[in-house]
């Protein structure tokens, strides 16, 4: 038979702590029955007491040190001699009449200047025999360079003359744009004169020298120019030919 199954018998220790508490209780019953008679102190309390009385100082013993006779005041009796105040001696007023005499010593004294107005801007009449212009007056001779884009201009066989302008310009331009001058080695006043035909619609032909320059390489130059320039634009409106006879410049600027 296993010993976890079996239960301890609890009568013995019920029994064990109920007479504990009984006795327990009896002995507090009896405690309050019973009557001590002990006294605390003497029977006579007054007999016994000490007065006190209350105090503002309590003296402490100082140590007295020697004093500074400078910090406190004096104790001698001997009468102080009085500080004598000297009368300033009285001004007389100046003669009204006198001349006043310059002292060396004084300084001048500073005269503020007042500042200039100032000049309101006004703008300069233009004389007509004078030059306001920092730029120096071009020199107008063929060996310095001719009008026109990049050294290009109408030479005088042309047939548009001064009423198409605007298309002269064009074709300068469109002209100048296929140009190759960098071999071309050719003076200022070598110039290379290209007449051509222009068509209604812009076709270019008969391309001839018509004014050599002296300058193989700038003849060269200037007729692959006009040849690759090839179609130019369109004649205007205006033009009643079927086709115009132009003469173009060629020459290097410096």
């Amino acid at each position: 038979m296993d010993t976890y199954d079996q239960r301890d018998p609890l009568g013995k220790p019920l029994m064990g702590s109920l007479a504990t508490h009984v006795v327990v209780a009896g002995l507090f019953v009896a405690a309050n029955l019973i009557h001590f008679n002990n006294s605390w102190g003497s029977q006579n309390p007054s007999s016994g007491s000490v007065g006190i009385t209350m105090t503002s100082t309590i003296p402490i013993q100082r140590h007295e040190g020697p004093q500074n006779p400078l910090a406190n005041d004096t104790t001698n009796i001997t009468p102080q001699d009085t500080m004598q105040v000297k009368a300033k001696p009285e001004v007389e007023a100046p003669d009204p009449k006198a001349i006043a005499i310059p002292d060396k010593r004084e300084k001048p004294k500073k005269v503020t200047k007042a500042a200039p107005p100032v000049a309101m801007y006004k703008p300069q009449a233009y004389q007509p025999n004078q030059v306001y212009s920092r730029t120096p007056q071009s020199v107008s001779n063929p060996m310095y360079g001719i009008k026109g884009a990049g050294g290009l201009d109408i030479g005088p066989a042309s047939e548009l003359g001064d009423r198409f302008g605007a298309y002269a310009n064009l074709i300068k331009l469109q002209i100048s744009q296929h140009w190759n001058r960098a071999d071309v080695r050719a003076l200022p006043s070598q110039i290379c004169s290209v007449t051509f035909a222009i068509a209604r619609d812009g076709t270019v032909s008969n391309v001839q020298i018509s004014h050599p320059s002296g300058s193989l390489l700038l003849d060269n130059s200037a007729k692959r120019a006009v040849v690759d320039s090839n179609p130019l634009p369109s004649l205007p409106r205006e033009y009643s030919g079927s086709q115009a006879t132009v003469e173009i410049r060629f020459q290097i600027p410096q």
